[in-house]
């Protein structure tokens, strides 16, 4: 006797419709799973985008480890209050200020407080004090020994660097007038070749500018006296939503870091010293 086997071979609709069951069972559990692994670790998270300038250290500038003492510094004082820096942009500084200026930007750093900037911004609290001094030519005529001696001469300064000071109280009274390259290095340029009688610097930016310009530090002199002393901040537009929550997150973790110690390891790490 033999034994007839059977195929049974189900309807190509019938696998269809089958499936079409699978899905409609199993699509909730998909979602939630897909859902949970894209969602962000912390949903109450606030995330920022800053912007910032080139070519100003130890403060920023591509170049510098993280972007520079006052990046990291900026970066780890909003995560001590939970913000999450997504991004900082590097753009020219009048262009940056500008575009902060109109809200595009969470925030802009480091800049020193002007009435004028008051206008249009908030200030975070102080950080890393800068000291400017006036930096002429080895042996010129008028040697700058005391605060009277800025009085009626030409200074320089590059452009997005603001008037702070001593500095600006003779601008304000017509005894100082100011040229204004694109930067340092071309202000050490102008220097020596007699277009302006001393340049408003950090030590930090002269020595680099004077790097750059392939300017020996010996053709240049420091004045014995500081000539404005800019405490930096970040700063946040008035027409930014939540701007003064921005502030405050951000002098909080400014507070933790200067208690905990790493404002000071920071100086350290950048061997820059007040």
């Amino acid at each position: 006797m033999s034994i007839e086997k059977i195929t049974h071979i189900e309807p190509l609709d019938s696998y269809f419709f089958n499936f079409l069951a699978w899905i409609r069972c199993f699509l909730p559990s998909i979602v939630l799973v897909l859902s949970v692994s894209m969602a962000p670790a912390k949903a109450n998270t606030i995330v920022l985008s800053l912007t910032t300038g080139d070519d100003y250290p130890p403060f920023t500038g591509r170049e510098l480890p993280q972007g520079g003492m006052a990046s990291t510094l900026v970066i780890n004082a909003f995560e001590k209050s939970g913000y999450v820096v997504k991004e900082i942009e590097w753009l020219p500084w009048k262009r940056g200020y500008t575009l902060a200026q109109r809200g595009q930007y969470h925030a802009t750093f480091p800049y020193g407080w002007t009435a004028e900037r008051e206008e249009s911004f908030y200030f975070s609290d102080p950080f890393f004090p800068t000291l400017n001094y006036a930096w002429s030519r080895s042996g010129q005529s008028n040697t700058l020994t005391n605060e009277e001696d800025l009085q009626g001469t030409v200074y320089c300064n590059p452009r997005g660097y603001g008037n702070f000071g001593q500095i600006k109280e003779l601008m304000d009274r017509n005894l100082l007038r100011r040229e204004t390259p694109n930067s340092m290095l071309h202000c050490f340029r102008m220097l020596l070749q007699k277009r302006v009688d001393f340049v408003a610097a950090t030590p930090n930016d002269a020595m680099k500018a004077l790097l750059q310009a392939e300017i020996s530090p010996e053709e240049v002199q420091r004045s014995g006296f500081v000539i404005t002393e800019i405490p930096l901040h970040v700063i946040v537009s008035k027409q930014r939503p939540r701007a003064l929550e921005i502030i405050d997150a951000f002098n909080k973790g400014l507070k933790i870091l200067r208690e905990n110690g790493r404002y000071e390891a920071l100086k350290e790490e950048f061997n820059w010293v007040e």
